[in-house]
C-alpha cells in the first residue's frame, strides 16, 4: 500500500493542462490547489502535510483570503506536490531527475520480487513525470492564449497594486518562455512565444521602472527590443523604444531622451498598421525632449506635427 506522506507525481495530464500552467505561472496557488484536489484525489488536508503547511492556511488560500508569495514556501509546495520548477519561476528541482538515473553508492540495489517487477516498456513509478517532460514541450495556440491571459492579468494587478510584488512571477514566466525559444518549434508557435517573452521583458522593465531602479528597467527593455526585433514586430519596437525615452527624461537625459524616440518614430513609420494617434503621441514625446534641452523651434515644430498627425486621423 502506498504511503500516502510520500509525495507522488501528478499525473502528466494535469501538469500540461493550460489553466494549469496558467495557474503555476502567476502563482496562483488557490487555483493550484483546486486543480490538484479536482484533478489528482489530494485534498486540502493531504496538500497541508505535503507542504508542511497548517490546514487552516490551506483552506484561506483557497479561498482566496490569503496569498502565498515567500519563495521558501513556493519551494516547499513544487516539492510537496511534485510540480517541476520551471512551472512555477525555480529552478529545475532534485527530484525532478529520473530515479533511474540516480545513483547511491551507500545502498546495494535491491531486485524486485517478480509479481512486482514493472513492465520492461514502462519507466516505474516515474513515468508520469517522464510524461510530463515530454508532453510540456508540445505547445499550441491554446498554450500560447494562457500566456496572453496571464500576462493581461499582470497588467490589471500592476495598475492596481504596483508591480514589485509581482516581479518574481513574471521574470520566472519569462525565463521559462525563453527556455522554450531554444527549442525548434512551428513558426507561427515560435513567433508567438518571442512576441510573448517580448511583452513579459517590457513589463518587467516597467516594474522596475516604477521603483526607479533605472538600470534594471533599461536592461530589460534592451531585452524587450532583442526579442521583437527577431520576429520584426517593429511596432512593438517603436512602443519601448518610447518606453525607453520617457525614462531617459525621468534620469534628466535629455539627449537621450530625443535619441530614443526618434529611434522609435522610424520604427513605427516603417511599421505596417502605424495609426496617425500613435505617430502624434510620438511627436508629443519628442516636443518635450527639444523643449528640455530648450530647442525652442524644433519643440514648435513636434507639437505642429502632433496636430497633424490628430487631423489626418480625424479626416
Amino acid at each position: 500500500m502506498p504511503d500516502p506522506d510520500r509525495p507522488q507525481e501528478l499525473p502528466a495530464r494535469l501538469l500540461t493542462d493550460p489553466e494549469m500552467i496558467d495557474a503555476c505561472r502567476v502563482r496562483d496557488f488557490a487555483r493550484v490547489f483546486r486543480l490538484v484536489k479536482v484533478r489528482a484525489g489530494i485534498y486540502p488536508s493531504m496538500i497541508a502535510r505535503r507542504c508542511d503547511l497548517t490546514p487552516s492556511r490551506v483552506g484561506e488560500v483557497i479561498a482566496g483570503r490569503r496569498h502565498l508569495q515567500h519563495m521558501d514556501v513556493i519551494e516547499r509546495i513544487s516539492g510537496g506536490l511534485r510540480i517541476p520548477g520551471d512551472m512555477l519561476g525555480l529552478a529545475r528541482r532534485a527530484w525532478e531527475t529520473p530515479q533511474a538515473l540516480v545513483v547511491d553508492e551507500r545502498e546495494a540495489p535491491q531486485t524486485p520480487e517478480p509479481e512486482q517487477q514493472a513492465p520492461a516498456s514502462l519507466p516505474g513509478p516515474d513515468v508520469d513525470s517522464i510524461l510530463a517532460l515530454a508532453t510540456r514541450t508540445s505547445l499550441n495556440k491554446a498554450t500560447l492564449e494562457a500566456f496572453r491571459s496571464s500576462i493581461e492579468d499582470y497588467w490589471r494587478r500592476d495598475d492596481q497594486h504596483g508591480g514589485e510584488a509581482l516581479r518574481p512571477a513574471i521574470v520566472g514566466q519569462l525565463r521559462y518562455v525563453v527556455g522554450l525559444l531554444k527549442e525548434s518549434r512551428p513558426p507561427s508557435i515560435q513567433n508567438g512565444l518571442y512576441g510573448i517573452a517580448a511583452e513579459l521583458a517590457r513589463l518587467t522593465g516597467w516594474t522596475y521602472f516604477d521603483a526607479r531602479q533605472y538600470n534594471q528597467a533599461r536592461a530589460y527593455f534592451t531585452e524587450a527590443l532583442q526579442l521583437a526585433k527577431e520576429i520584426d514586430d517593429r511596432q512593438f519596437m517603436a512602443n519601448v523604444l518610447a518606453c525607453m525615452s520617457l525614462q531617459a527624461t525621468y534620469q534628466d537625459k535629455p539627449a537621450d531622451s530625443l535619441a530614443l524616440v526618434t529611434a522609435a518614430q522610424d520604427q513605427a513609420r516603417s511599421a505596417l498598421g502605424s495609426t496617425p494617434r500613435v505617430m502624434s503621441m510620438l511627436a508629443m514625446r519628442e516636443a518635450f525632449a527639444h523643449a528640455t534641452l530648450g530647442n525652442r523651434d524644433d519643440t514648435h515644430r513636434a507639437i505642429g506635427e502632433a496636430h497633424s498627425q490628430l487631423a489626418d486621423r480625424r479626416e
